[in-house]
């Protein structure tokens, strides 16, 4: 006799499959004949979650800080052009640094034009614009320029020789890696400090970077990040 199990059904087959007889098992319970059905039940979706809202709340910190990072780097590369612009001008123009105001229609980047390109609202040329500048307004004389950076215009010593403002014979700055010449400026403003008296924080000055810092050009070109400075940082003629 030979026995042959097809699924649910037993089938018994005498000699040579002269009688057969089909022999049904009895079914299992319903429970362990259906498969689990694939998914998640409402506690794991939760701590699902749960675990991704705590990594993000890790990782968005992070990565803000990283972005402001990136834009400061961006900000010092526009600065350090600029200073390169400027020291171009100074050897063109008999060691003279340009002035801050020149007319109604000409500002100190109005005099760099030959030596670095001007900013334009297509994007083309953005030396002007601080990454981190969202305000992107541009002066009034030339809508073309959105600007994010300033002269220092600081005149502690009240004489005109020595305030950027009217321009500065080289010879004066008696240390040019020390004296600013370019920061981080009010939107759309080509100026910051101004008079003789020194205060911190500085007028106009925007304090825009991780930190609460900004970004400044010295004489001799370089650039720095800064979050305080002091009034010899300014001052065209430094005390030995």
């Amino acid at each position: 006799m030979a026995v042959i199990l097809f699924g649910e059904n037993l089938i018994v087959m005498n000699g040579r499959c002269s009688r057969t007889a089909v022999l049904s098992l009895p079914a299992a319970p319903a429970g362990e004949a259906a498969a689990r059905p694939w998914g998640f039940t409402l506690i794991e979706l939760l701590v699902v979650i749960a675990i991704i809202a705590v990594l993000a709340a890790l990782l968005l910190p992070v990565l803000a800080r990283s972005r402001q990072a990136g834009e400061r780097a961006g900000c010092s590369s526009n600065l350090r052009q600029i200073g390169i612009a400027t020291k171009l001008y100074v050897d063109d123009n008999q060691d003279n640094y340009p002035p801050a105001w020149i007319d109604s229609e000409t500002r100190w980047m109005d005099l760099l034009k030959p030596y670095i390109p001007k900013g334009t609202t297509n994007g083309a040329a953005t030396v002007y614009l601080c990454p981190s500048d969202k305000k992107r307004i541009p002066v009034t004389w030339d809508s073309s320029i959105y600007l994010s950076y300033g002269m220092n215009v600081f005149n502690f010593s009240a004489t005109a020789n020595t305030c950027f403002w009217y321009g500065v014979k080289a010879n004066v700055i008696s240390r040019p890696s020390v004296t600013i010449i370019y920061a981080d400026c009010t939107p759309g403003l080509y100026y910051c400090g101004g008079g003789s008296t020194f205060t911190n924080p500085v007028v106009a000055v925007d304090y825009r970077h991780l930190g609460g810092s900004f970004v400044t050009t010295c004489c001799d070109g370089h650039t720095e990040s800064r979050r305080l400075t002091q009034q010899s940082d300014w001052a065209t003629l430094q005390q030995p």
